[in-house]
Order: structure tokens, then sequence, then C-alpha cells
């Protein structure tokens, strides 16, 4: 079992007190469960810091979340939740983040997950790594490897292999020429009598199909096999790892033959808009329709130095960008160096969904259109994210569109498939683009854009829905002048003034053709321009229009130039315009303000109601914000002295309701600061700390930070808040509380990450050693170390050179305010720390030479206190104490069986928000513990041995109770629960059954256990009647299965097993399950309920008995947690085996109670079945569910 640890470094500590056998309990109380359903999924991820996060989400939908901190890790973190995603955002990140160094998704863990970037899915984190330096070669990071260089955007793509990645991120954020490190994100693919609706036939009757021209199509690769694409396509190129460029997807097909498939399977009906181009393919997709960043830049890359005049691009990210990004820069880079134009999917998102690379400033941007020239309901709308820029730059059809389809995809059937998406419109214009650059091969990327864009066919839309229009092949063929394709006048900050406006932007109109045309010219408000302009022959004319910010309301402001012949009114050209008038924007200055009434320095977090993201803020004294209007909420964690001299606090300053509707300012002030402070009856120890607050803002959103605390923290304190009134605010606190681990006398100490602790107290004589570095002249041998911490000695080795030295324990004083907590190394001994002022003590006693203390060790502490304190509303102006008594707790006599000694992890989640922020402590079993917690409060917990998790569902206990908890416990069998699986349910004619497969038996806690998949033998099989109609080879689950229809009965068989020489019990079950299940027109699963039976045979902590004794066991059926149906049970039988079922003996029951005669030695097989009034029923089998001593 790897070691799991606090985040302060804190070493792992040991959780439960070993004994020999069951002790006497009082009679158990029932925990009340708290109702729930879901199906529970659990995701790992390794972060760009080295930080591993397990989410695991629970029956109901809540979450929990566990960080497991590096080693060598020193601070606090931070799980944040804001527009639905969940943030780790370790402390050491934030400066990286308030100076734009650092990508803030590489700690989205949501979208991590969404991505496949999870630790099951990928043993690397993928990078973009942009440079300072101009070299051609860019270097990796110890711990990483490049994977392609990316020129376009002065970088390279890396991976860092999540076993090295500590030591990626040590070097990285030192620099290592690096100025901002990119997750390398996944783009995907952004999925029609279309090629007549554009105009297409008209320009090849003209003789221009695209012939000459290069077009690069970057998608899913191309089934080049495919009779409109034989003989169309030249070079192939796979830049996706592993994968040729082969099209099992078919998206590429599909796209490819849109722009130049010749419709040969179609007897030439069904063409491409440029059959005559010449195709080159960049696989950048892969298989399942997804792409790194990496992969697509290193495929653009690689098109432009290819000669491609055109690249078509049907993928992008649905998260909006300004266009700084890495795959938007390289666009512009690219198409500045070669001249290329980039056509490029707007994607399938709807409003203001503009995301990468469709943002780039130099892209075609492509919308799509129906049949009918209406909007499609998907296509993505601008503008772009934060300057207000205008996209998309124009329409194309994308809805329904028939095109090629890839014989290499395993969906759909025949030649062709019609598919829908600004992917199936983008192509359309990648063709024209073609046709037009055949037409006039001297043409740059620059000017095809403006053609098509400014002979685009008017529709009735904005600007900022579809560009300059929808594409118009023969207009951009047949005509003659061209003008520019759309101009941006910039946005107007608040307040307005006079001086604002107007603003003058220059349109080009140029002229092909051998005689001079004047156009009438004309467009709306805010925007003005002269009545009319001559465009000479073989010439340019340039007109000034102007865009007046003074002449409308706040907001965004979009239109046309139309110019029109003057003689005819015939259209000619357009240009899309667009000017944005800022909202109302105030200014927000936050005064920070330390403990002693000085300006202090340090990052608030700034959130408004709506925010994808939380800014982040350096403020140093006082910071002005400007801001637009709406509800805010600040935080800042602030180091402050504590109540000693040589203690630090902590004070959360939290403005939660922060209106601004004029300037405004808001003062943090932890003189106002109140303190937290929480204490356990008896002496113990903070092993984890929590703050934790959530704020809902009125139109839904959500704003949570929850910090878990270092423990060099002595001291906490909060800012008293005022009652929100147009928002919910709740602070959660949570404390977890043990015996100390290491006792030294009179004073307290932090034991290090990495000493080891040994059960036992003893006295022991105490030398001083400096600074740890030299032991000469010091006979530390079998004694008490004590030195000062000092920088010129590294943690390791100062407890290197005391292991080396003999000595048995080492304590490090502190030579500054508050706990010391590093990383010492795996060493032999216990290694603690020791505040300042006690430490300078001890140093002049040791010094003397006749100083002996008292040392006791606790590896495991046989008592916890799991305690919350919330505040709903505000925060009171009030000292913040918890003080319970034992009377004031409810107490959990927890009991922990293993068959042998083995380590293990577990904790105890309170559910006041989620997720819940926790981290599982290192537990060694077989043990029993002593519990106090909070009363009323729901909690989830679980623990675990090796690949054997045991789950509880989510409970709440009543104050002055005594509840008894069995983790592990036999007889260990297949059961159900609430806790991971969903309820057995019937969709229609679709079934899911979810069965927790090592399952411990108890009274009066819902558990749920299961093995790791594919880690034991397990099989499931589902009859009707006496046909097979599924089976699980090697899980105990089926999902979505489909029945026949109608009210049938059904028997599923269970078959599961696990190494004697490993687990000793429980080795082998066989369940079968009778159970009727009929057919609905629900919109969801509907709940059905199976039989379960329930085993009590009092055992020792390892699951035995003792031998050659009478005992009573216990046997009960009835239907699983929560379920109705099932019926009266009216028949229950028992009968046990003491040869491993060779030969089996009934048990006779009397209110489901028998008595056993035990053999002396051996183990105990039990059988039992159970049936009901409505025909359920049970039968099970479990091998070796008990042992005998």
């Amino acid at each position: 079992m790897p070691r799991t640890k606090l985040l302060t470094c804190v070493a792992a500590l040991t959780i439960v007190a070993a004994t020999a056998s069951a002790p006497a309990y009082a009679a158990p109380a029932r925990p009340s469960v708290v109702q729930g359903r879901a199906q529970a999924v659990t995701h790992t991820v390794t972060l760009v810091t080295g930080d591993v996060v397990t989410v695991t989400t629970l029956a109901g939908g809540e979450q929990t979340a566990e960080v497991d901190r590096p080693d060598d890790a020193t601070g606090g973190v931070h799980v944040q939740e804001s527009g639905g995603d969940l943030y780790v955002l370790p402390d050491e990140v934030f400066p990286l983040l308030s100076t734009n160094r650092l990508d803030r998704r590489l700690f989205n863990v949501t979208d991590l997950i969404e991505m496949g970037y999870d630790d099951a899915k990928t043993s690397a984190v993928p990078l973009i790594a942009t440079y300072a330096t101009k070299a051609k070669t860019k270097a990796a990071p110890v711990g990483s490897r490049v994977v392609r260089q990316l020129a376009s955007v002065g970088g390279a793509a890396l991976t860092a292999d999540k076993k090295q990645v500590r030591a990626f991120w040590a070097e990285a954020e030192q620099n290592a020429g690096i100025t901002k490190l990119w997750l390398d994100g996944r783009v995907e693919a952004a999925l029609a009598e279309s090629v007549p609706q554009v105009g297409a036939p008209q320009a090849w009757v003209a003789g221009y199909d695209g012939s000459g021209v290069t077009v690069a199509v970057l998608d899913t690769g191309v089934d080049a096999t495919h009779p409109d694409l034989v003989g169309q396509i030249g070079e192939k190129v796979s830049f996706v790892p592993g994968e040729d460029t082969s099209d099992v997807n078919g998206h590429g097909t599909h796209v490819a033959s849109t722009v130049a498939g010749t419709g040969a399977a179609s007897g030439g009906t069904l063409k491409g808009v440029a059959p005559g181009a010449d195709l080159i393919v960049g696989k950048v997709l892969g298989n399942d329709g997804y792409g790194a960043d990496s992969w697509v830049l290193a495929g653009m890359q690689w098109a432009a130095e290819s000669g491609a005049d055109v690249v078509s691009m049907s993928l992008g990210d649905n998260v909006p960008t300004d266009g700084t990004d890495p795959m938007s820069a390289a666009v512009d880079a690219l198409s500045t160096k070669y001249g290329t134009l980039f056509v490029v999917a707007a994607g399938n998102d709807g409003p203001e969904t503009i995301g990468t690379p469709a943002a780039a400033a130099s892209a075609l941007t492509v919308g799509a259109v129906d049949k009918q020239d209406a909007l499609a309901y998907f296509s993505s709308t601008g503008p772009v994210f934060g300057s207000g820029a205008i996209k998309p730059d124009i329409a194309a059809p994308g809805v329904d569109i028939n095109a090629a389809r890839s014989q290499q995809a395993a969906e759909g059937s025949g030649m062709y498939q019609a598919l829908s998406g600004t992917s199936m419109a983008t192509p359309h214009v990648s063709g024209a683009a073609a046709i037009l650059a055949q037409q006039h091969p001297d043409w740059s990327g620059q000017r095809l854009k403006d053609a098509l864009m400014s002979s685009a066919k008017g529709l009735d839309n904005s600007p900022y829905e579809v560009g300059a229009g929808r594409l118009d092949v023969a207009a951009a063929v047949t005509g003659t002048v061209t003008a520019t394709g759309s101009v941006y006048f910039g946005a107007f900050d608040w307040p307005h003034e006079p001086g604002d406006g107007p603003v003058a932007r220059t349109v080009r109109f140029t002229n092909d053709g051998a005689t001079a045309r004047t156009l009438a010219l004309a467009t709306q408000e805010p925007f003005a321009a002269p009545a009319q302009v001559t465009v000479p022959a073989k010439g340019s004319a340039d007109v000034t229009v102007t865009g007046d910010p003074t002449t409308v309301d706040p907001g965004r402001h979009a239109g046309y130039l139309v110019a029109t012949d003057a003689g005819t009114g015939t259209p000619v050209t357009r240009t899309a315009l667009g000017l944005v008038k800022e909202d109302e924007r105030y200014n927000l200055t936050i005064k920070l303000v330390d403990r002693v009434g000085k300006p202090a320095r340090d990052r608030v977090v700034v959130n408004r109601a709506g925010d994808v993201w939380p800014g982040v803020y350096e403020v140093n004294g006082a910071l002005t914000l400007r801001l637009p209007p709406g509800t805010y909420s600040l935080a800042s964690y602030l180091d402050v002295p504590g109540e000693r001299a040589d203690s630090l606090g902590l004070a959360l300053l939290v403005a939660p309701e922060t209106v601004l509707g004029g300037t405004t300012e808001v003062t943090l002030d932890a003189r106002k600061a109140r303190r937290l402070d929480t204490a356990a009856p008896g002496r113990t120890q903070d092993r984890q700390r929590r703050l934790d607050f959530s704020v809902g803002y009125a139109d839904g959103g959500e704003y949570r930070d929850a910090y878990v605390i270092p423990l060099w923290y002595d001291d906490l304190y909060v800012l008293p808040t005022k009652k929100v009134t147009r928002s919910t605010f709740e602070l959660a606190t949570r404390w977890r509380k043990g015996e100390p681990p290491l006792s030294v006398s009179w004073f307290d100490t932090i034991v290090q990450a990495g000493s080891s602790l040994t059960e036992g107290s003893d006295r022991r004589k105490v030398v001083y050693a400096g600074d740890g570095a030299d032991y000469a002249g010091v006979n530390a041998k079998g004694k008490i170390v004590v030195v000062t911490r000092s920088d010129a000695v590294s943690p390791e080795e100062r407890a290197a050179k005391a292991v080396e030295a003999g000595a048995k324990l080492l304590l490090v004083v502190h030579d500054a305010p508050g706990g010391l907590s590093e990383y010492v190394g795996e060493q032999p001994i216990p290694v603690a720390s020791v505040h300042r002022d006690a430490g300078a003590a001890l140093v002049a006693l040791a010094k003397t030479g006749r100083l002996t203390l008292g040392v006791t060790q606790r590896p495991a502490t046989a008592v916890i206190y799991d305690l919350t304190r919330n505040y709903a509303g505000a925060v009171p102006d009030r000292p913040l104490q918890y003080r319970p008594s034992h009377r004031d707790l409810a107490r959990i006599d927890a009991r922990y069986y293993a068959v042998r000694d083995v380590d293990g992890a577990g904790f105890r989640y309170d559910m006041t928000f989620t997720p819940s922020v926790g981290f599982r402590e290192r537990e060694w079993y077989p043990g029993t513990r002593t519990e106090w917690v909070t009363p009323g409060q729901v909690w989830h917990e679980q623990h675990q041995q090796g690949v054997w998790m045991d789950a509880a569902h989510r409970n709440a206990y009543a104050k002055g109770s005594t509840t008894r908890l069995d983790w592990f416990a036999p007889a260990t069998r297949p059961a159900f629960s609430r806790t991971y699986a969903v309820q057995n349910g019937r969709y229609r004619d679709f079934m899911t059954v979810n069965v927790q497969t090592w399952s411990p038996s108890g009274e009066t806690l819902e558990h749920g256990g299961y093995i790791d998949w594919g880690e034991v033998p397990t099989n499931m099989k589902l009859y009707q009647g006496g046909k097979l109609l599924h089976e699980n080879e090697f899980g105990a689950d089926l999902q979505w299965a489909e029945v026949p229809a109608g009210r049938l009965p059904y028997r599923l068989v269970l078959d599961a097993s696990r190494p004697a020489e490993q687990w000793r019990l429980s080795t082998r079950t066989h369940t079968e399950w009778d159970f009727v299940s009929g057919s609905n027109e629900a919109e969801d699963f509907v709940p059905f309920a199976l039989l379960q039976l329930d085993y009590r045979l009092e055992t020792d902590l390892r699951g035995d008995v003792k031998g050659g004794t009478t005992q009573r066991i216990g046997v009960r059926a009835g239907p699983q947690p929560g379920g109705t149906g099932t019926g009266r049970v009216t028949s229950l039988t028992l009968d046990v085996s003491y040869d491993d079922g060779a030969t089996w003996q009934k048990v006779s029951l009397h209110n489901g109670v028998g008595s056993l005669k035990l053999p002396k030695r051996g183990y105990v097989s039990v059988r039992a079945s159970a049936a009901t009034d409505a025909g359920w029923r049970i039968s099970q089998e479990v091998i070796r569910a008990y042992g005998l001593r």
C-alpha cells in the first residue's frame, strides 16, 4: 500500500491500534442513513506539480476529492469549484497563475478527466511550453521529453512522465527558459444540394475547379481507396502516435470529399466543391475524433511548409479564447510567413463559444447554415472572447451534408453519409478558396479571405453570427471588385466620454476589371461611410468608414458596409462591421491590512457571479480593479502573527457578497478577524484541518474554495462578515484530531515526513549537535539529538547524519515562527520539529549534558475525533470556538478486520459540500479504535486494504449515541448497497445490475465492498427462463443489458473467487437470484430490488472463532437496502460445511438464529437460501466464510 500522508508533509500517520481479540461492546445504535442513488466512479489524476488527485462520485452525485501531495511539497492546496468545474490548486502555482506563466486548465480536474488525461488512460502529463529563446531546438526540462518542436509558437510539445513530474515541475517552476506552460489540450472534430447552394457549378462552367491548387485537410485521416478520392490525394502523414492515416472515424473522409471529391461513386452527382484540387492529408485527430493540440500544431506546420495554398481544419476547442493561445497564434504566424489561408470551423456550441484555433485573427472562420440559409442552431457565434472582435467570418451549408463515407469506418453503410456541423461547412469554404486560388494564383491567403467574405450572400443575421454572409462561389469567381472582409472598430471603455468617437477605419476596394466601377455605399448606425466611391480599373480605392459609439447605447453593435453598382443597384461587395461599447465599469479598490494594522501583501481571489473562473490578483497594500457591476466574492488567506511570539497564524479574510454598482472600496482587515479554535477532550494533535466556504449566487452559479491547511500554522482566524442578502453563504470548518504520534516530555512536536515511529515509551539522554552537519565530539549513540534548523544543511542530510551517528530521535528546533514541516527522506528513526522559543530552552538544557527526556511513540492512535462546525449566512463577530465534551458528540466503536497484519488507508468525509475534501490516512489492520464525531453531520467513510475497498453509505449519528462499525468483517459475500452502485434498474427493455462482490457483513452500517476490476476471477450471467441473455466474464455488473419485452422471470448467477493464500477467508462464492421484471415507458431507469443475505457470527478481528466450542450464528434475508417489492420472506435455510463445501449440515433456525458445534480447526463455510411470497429467491454459498483457531 503506498504511503498516504497529510498535505503538510507530516509523516503518514497510522491510525488503528492493533488488538488480538474482539472486545465486548455496548448495544449498537443504528446510524441514520441518508438517501441517495447513483453510480459511483473514481478517477485519479496526477497534476503537473506531482500532486495526485482522486475524485470519487458517490451515490446521489456527491463527490469526494483527495489530494496526495509529493513528499517534498510544503504548501497547502485549494480545491475550488467554479463554473461547474473542479480545480485543485497547490499553493505554489498561484504566483505563476497571477503572472500568466501557467495555463489554469492544467489544474481543471474536471476537464483533465473528460479529456482522458487521468492516470488510468495516460502515464504522462501532455504539455506545450513556449520559450523566450529563439533557438530552433527547445530543451526539455528534467523528467520530460520533447515530442515535437513547434516553431510556429516558439515552443515545443512535451510529455512529463507522471512518475517524474515533480522533478519536472521543480525545474519548470524556476523558469528553465519557459515563458508559459500550457496544457496540451484536446480538440475534437467539429461535424448536404450544398455544392449547388454555394454556386460551385457556375465556377466549374467558368473553368475553375481548383486545379493546380493544393488543399491540406487536417482531420481524422482519410479513406484514400474511396472511389470519390482515388487519385485526388498526394502525401499523407499521421501526427497521431501509433495510428496510420486510415480513417476509421469517418470524419476526415467526409471533409476531404466535400473539398475535392469526384463523386465517382454517385455517377458524378455528389462532387466536392473543388474536384480538381490536389489534396494532402494530415491526420491530427485520432480514431476517436479527438487530438492533442500539439498534433494539430505539428500538422499545421507541415501543411504550410509543404506548400499548401489552403489548409482545411474542421476541428477546434469549445472553450472561448482571446486568440493568444498556441494554436491561434500558430495560425497567425504561419499565415504571415507562408501566405497560407487557414479555413477553420467555428464550432458547434452556440452563442459566444469561439474557441481555438477559430479565434485566430487571420483564420477564415466558418459558421453553419441550413439549406434555407438559416443559421444552424448549433453553430458557434462570436464575438472573440475578451476583445469583442468579429467571428465567424463567413457561413456555409453545414446541415445534413451528404458526402463520402469512409469504408474503413464501422458505423453506417453505403458509400455516402449525411452529417451536420461546422465541420461540414468548413470544407465548402476550403474548396471555394481553392477555386479562387486557381483563378488568381498570385493572391495571398488574406486576399482570398477578403474576396470570399466580400462576395458572400447577405443574410438576416448579425456579423457575429454569420460573418459577412453565406459563401457564394459564383459571385466570388465572376465578380471583379473585392473589398476588405471585415472591420472591427474596437471596444470603448466605460465611462464613456464625448471624445470616445467617432473612430475611423479604412476599407479598401480593389478592381480587377478593365473598366472603372462606381459603387454606392450604404451602412447603418453607428457606422458611417461616403455615399459612393469610384474604383479605377486594375486599381484600388480606400474609403474611410467611421464608427461612432456616442450615438448608441452600451453593448455590441454590428452591421455591414454594402456596396452596390451605382448604375444598376446590383450588390457588389459586403464588409462586416463591429464595435463594442463597454457596459458600465466601476473601480473596486481592495485594501489588505495585517493584524498589526500595516498594509499587507498577498493574493486576493475575486469571483463574480457568472465567471467561468475567478481572478487571482497580487495586492500590495491596495489594488484598484476596473470591473463590471455585479455581485462579487473576495477572499484572501493571509499569513499573520499567531498568539505567541514564535507562532504563525493564518487569517481567512472573506467578503462573500460585495455588490459593485459604483466606485467601491473593500478592506480585508486582519485586525478584525476572530480566532477559530476547536478543541477535543483530552490531549490531541491536529491531523487534518480545512476551511471551506461556498457562495451561491442568485443566478444559480456557485463559487467555492476549500483550503486544506498545513499544520505549520498554529492559529487560525476568520474575518466576520455581514449576513448575505442576495446570495447564499456558508463557512464550513473541519478538524481531524488524534493522539500525538510523538510526545516528548513537556513540549509539542511535529513529526516530519519520511521518519519512522515504533510503539512504546522510554527515557533517553539528550545531546546538542549544532546545525546537524558535524558530529565531531558529539556522542549521539542511543540518545536524543537536538539540532537547530539551518538552510546550510538540507533536511535529508540533517536526518541522515543523525542516523549515522546512532541517534534514536532527532529534534529539530525551528528558526522561524510557526511549525516546521519538511521531508527528511526515508529514515529509520523519528524526526520531529520543535517551535523556536520552546526549542531555545531545550537547546540550553541540552548543552548542559545533564538533560534526560521521556519519549512516547504512537504509530497508531487509539482515538480519533472528526469534528465540524459550520456558519451559514454570515461569519459571526465573536470568538469561533468549538470545544465539545464527549457528551456533545457521537461515539463509534470501530473494528477493522484482516486475516493478517496489513497496511491500509481510510478516511471519514464530511458531506457539507461536494466534493468533500479530505485525505486518506495510513492504517494498519486488524485493530480497534474509538472514534468521536460531530452529531447530525452527514458522513461518508471508506477504507482500503490492498485492492479491497470497503465503503459505507452516507450516515449521520445522533448526539450521545454509541455505534459499533465493523469493517471488512466476515462473512464477506456478494451484496448490494447504495454506496457505489446504482439501484438495479429497468428502463423499457434494458436492465442494469450492480453487485458489490466482496461486501462485509454487519448490522449497523450499509457497506459496499469490491476488489479492483480484473484482480480476481468474477463471472456474472443473466438468464430468462433457461436462455442465457448476457454474460460478464470479468465483473459483477451488467450495463444496458437488453431483455425481452413484458413481465418475465429472470435468474442472475454470480461466481467469484480470490486466492486463499492471500485472502484466506471467503475464497469462493456462488450466488443465484430469482426475480421478476417488466417493461416500462419511463424516461430513466426505474429501480428494482433483489434479495440479499446477511450473516452474523462473532469472531476475532482475524475472522476466526475458537474451535471446539458451540457458537450461535445468525442469518437474515430481506430486500437490498432501500429496496421494496420483493415480497414477504416465507422461507429461510442455512447449511454449514467444514470441508470447503464437500458435505453440508443443516442448521435449525429460530428467528434466523442457529447453533453450531464447531470442530477444533479448519474453516466454516455457509450455504443459505431465502424465498418470498412474490416469487423472489436467493441462494448463496460462501466457502471459508470463517476460520477456526
